[in-house]
């Protein structure tokens, strides 16, 4: 059964009050986001980037943060849902949200940064599906951008 029942998820602007909670669902997610560094970089970006928070009965249950390095390009720098609220669409939601505001903005490409398919990660393998599935196609990987023991992959959606 859905958990999600009868309770719609809500999309809203990511603002400052929300980096809290948005730590908070990092936090709860050690195979993704065990390094404290990355929390603080997920805490700082919740407090001045753009993004949006997914909302369920007024409880943050998802958020993505932004960058615009251009005006045609947008990042999506942090993504995360609650454990309790994987595989129910508040990650589709927030993807769909973000595609509309990026439509609406003339923005042409959108990317996200993840770790490659060399990585035996299997949360990882998830998330790539997961952004696979919305349309997102692996562009490059960047061995050494985050370390030889973390290889970034680059993944990309024309918009």
């Amino acid at each position: 059964m859905n958990a999600n029942a009868g309770n719609a998820v809500r999309i809203i602007p990511l603002s400052p009050e929300h980096a809290v909670s948005c730590e908070v669902i990092g936090r709860s997610l050690p195979a993704w986001f065990g390094i404290d560094e990355g929390l603080s970089d997920l805490r700082r970006c919740a407090e001045e980037e753009p993004g949006l928070v997914a909302t369920i009965d007024s409880q943050v249950a998802g958020f993505l943060t932004l960058a615009h390095p251009f005006p045609e390009t947008w990042e999506i720098t942090w993504m995360a849902v609650a454990p309790d609220h994987h595989r129910q669409g508040v990650g589709r939601s927030l993807i769909e949200a973000i595609i509309a505001d990026a439509r609406a903005a003339n923005v042409s490409l959108l990317h996200v940064k993840t770790l490659a398919d060399s990585h035996p990660s299997p949360e990882y393998a998830g998330t790539r599906a997961f952004y696979r599935a919305l349309g997102f196609e692996r562009l490059i990987v960047l061995p050494e951008l985050w370390g030889l023991e973390n290889p970034c992959l680059l993944m990309v959606r024309a918009i």
